[in-house]
């Protein structure tokens, strides 16, 4: 069984992590499928995730029904966190406000984290396997330069 969404079935031992809503559900159900595809169609994304101090495949991780996403209500101005001990995820209203790729992208950065790439410090590890995972132009991951109509952010680190 996949990573799973909270949609009321779980209660997350995070203090403000809870089940989405019917309205983010569209959103999350398009971000799961497109993973699925992704990871399938795009070898950089699984070889990039082995490289990560955890050294899981994103295939391995997003099969793995014990990861929870959740609905993080107070984590603005955040698009995601993970909360390292449980490793449980969360994502926010910016990125459900940016719309579904950054829904997408979010997730992946996540899942990164929860692969053990740094959280501080400034690391990108978890930022460019969203580049890796084909949300960004290779112009942003070589020169630095944001390119707004891609999820991937060059300038995020942790």
């Amino acid at each position: 069984m996949p990573f799973q969404f909270n949609v009321g079935d779980h209660s997350s031992p995070v203090a403000n992590y809870s089940s989405f809503n019917s309205s983010q559900y569209s959103k999350l159900k398009w971000a799961r499928n497109k993973l699925f595809r992704m990871v399938k169609n795009n070898p950089s994304c699984n070889a990039h995730f082995r490289t990560l101090p955890n050294g899981r495949s994103l295939s391995s991780m997003i099969g793995d029904s014990s990861i929870w996403v959740n609905y993080g209500s107070m984590i603005a101005p955040l698009h995601g966190e993970i909360h390292v001990p449980t490793g449980e995820i969360a994502i926010g209203d910016r990125a459900f406000n940016m719309g579904r790729w950054m829904v997408l992208a979010t997730i992946i950065h996540e899942f990164a984290h929860h692969n053990g790439a740094p959280i501080t410090g400034g690391n990108t590890l978890a930022e460019e396997a969203v580049y890796h995972c084909g949300l960004g132009t290779a112009q942003e991951y070589y020169d630095g330069v944001d390119d707004p109509r891609t999820p991937y952010d060059p300038n995020v680190g942790g």
